[in-house]
């Protein structure tokens, strides 16, 4: 029979125990253990402890319901660390680390100090910690089962502080900001493994898109045009402007929209694009953006007037071609001066007139169709763009005269504003190159 457990404040120390049954690996790991050296320190056998402990972490009434077992090492100079190894029944290594104490009836009750490291039964590790005084001190990380690693965080006397990073399967991260145990913000930060990133409230997991402060917006030059650019909610929209003639006096700008968020966003230029024109005692006027088709079928009513002036031009021409006139003049006792003129109509010459004003139509014709065919390709219309992705192209706003225009990109509620003033040549220069 053993001893009963004696109570030494408040907890249960077993002085000694009854073997337990443990395969000839385990018999030889733990003398190891029992006789072991450390900073010079040998360990006795009567100054181990052996509990029992089941799933939940209480102690095993029946070895036989027992998950796991710590073996306690106890220095015979007090100011060294005591170290612990837990082992799973099957004998492979559970846990080991540094301890204070370790509760005799609950071992979430077992006060660590020091690093600390869990092990799956395959071997790989689940968690390294570190504890000072049996609280969470440090970093900290978790794994799964395939030593993938899949939280990260860091502690200060117990409580979260700093970044804490939770990966998920699909790749993405969530990241959260926290200080003495709490969220510095109402969001988390949700990256994906392409380094796509949006913000989303930790209350309801909900996206939130920002509109980007006026000061976030930089001028970047290509090829001496300046673009404004707005990096923001994981989207970059770079734009420029300029006035052209095109079928019509307009405003036409240029964009380029990144899609780095990890949501697809919807983009329709007519309703997400606003326009405004700003005369030189501050009055605004509203400027219509132009849907691709609207534009389209302006082109192709213009177009078809040009064919038809042109048709009718080739036409006439061709009508008159294949027929000659000569005047004869001559005297007559009788009549005196005379002359005549005599038409003749020559069949091959109408014919090759008429096949090289068909050519010339059909040139013209093929000049529309391919001018259209650039415009229809360029033009911007409705897109959906996924986390990835980017789209470009131009659309064409009503030109309107005045001193100062803006554009205003709309994306999920988040406003894009764009602001260009004329410089003396009367071209558009970004409102923050003034």
């Amino acid at each position: 029979m053993s001893e009963q457990p004696k109570q030494e404040n408040g907890k249960y120390i077993y002085k000694k125990q009854p073997p337990p049954k443990q395969t000839m690996k385990q018999i030889l790991f733990i003398i190891l253990l029992y006789i072991n050296d450390i900073n010079g320190t040998i360990y006795a056998q009567e100054n181990v402890d052996t509990l029992y402990y089941n799933r939940l972490g209480k102690i095993a009434a029946n070895t036989l319901f027992a998950e796991y077992y710590p073996i306690a090492l106890y220095p015979a100079d007090s100011t060294c660390q005591k170290e612990f190894k837990d082992f799973y029944n099957s004998g492979e290594l559970r846990k080991e680390g540094y301890f204070l104490s370790i509760s005799s009836f609950d071992d979430s009750e077992t006060v660590f100090d020091g690093e600390v490291r869990s092990y799956f039964r395959n071997g790989n590790i689940s968690e390294k910690s570190h504890y000072d005084n049996g609280r969470l001190h440090g970093e900290y990380a978790r794994y799964n089962d395939n030593g993938k690693l899949v939280a990260h965080a860091f502690y200060q006397a117990g409580e979260l502080s700093g970044t804490c990073k939770k990966f998920n399967e699909d790749g993405s991260c969530q990241i959260v900001e926290y200080d003495a145990g709490k969220p510095i913000h109402d969001y988390y930060l949700l990256s994906d493994g392409d380094g796509n990133t949006l913000k989303f409230r930790i209350t309801d997991n909900t996206p939130i898109w920002e509109s980007p402060a006026i000061t976030e917006r930089f001028v970047d030059y290509r090829d001496g045009t300046p673009w404004e650019v707005y990096f923001k909610n994981g989207i970059t929209i770079a734009l420029t402007n300029s006035v052209i003639k095109d079928y019509g006096k307009w405003h036409r700008i240029d964009l380029i929209i990144s899609n780095n968020s990890t949501m697809p966003i919807e983009f329709t230029p007519e309703f997400d694009i606003s326009a405004y024109s700003t005369d030189a005692q501050g009055l605004t006027t509203y400027a219509k953006v132009w849907a691709h088709d609207e534009y389209l079928k302006k082109v192709n009513r213009a177009q078809t007037w040009m064919a038809i002036a042109v048709g009718i031009s080739e036409g006439l021409a061709s009508a008159g071609a294949g027929y000659s006139t000569s005047t004869t003049s001559g005297y007559s006792n009788r009549t005196g001066h005379f002359s005549y003129t005599t038409t003749t109509y020559n069949a091959s010459t109408a014919y090759q007139a008429n096949l090289a004003s068909q050519q010339r139509i059909a040139n013209f014709s093929q000049a529309l169709q391919d001018e259209k065919n650039i415009k229809q390709m360029g033009y911007l219309k409705k897109n959906t763009i996924y986390p990835g992705e980017s789209v470009s192209g131009y659309v064409h706003v009503e030109r309107i005269k005045g001193k100062h225009v803006i554009f205003v990109i709309n994306i999920k509620g988040a406003e894009y504003i764009y602001e260009w003033d004329f410089d003396r040549k009367n071209s558009f220069l970004p409102y923050n190159c003034r």
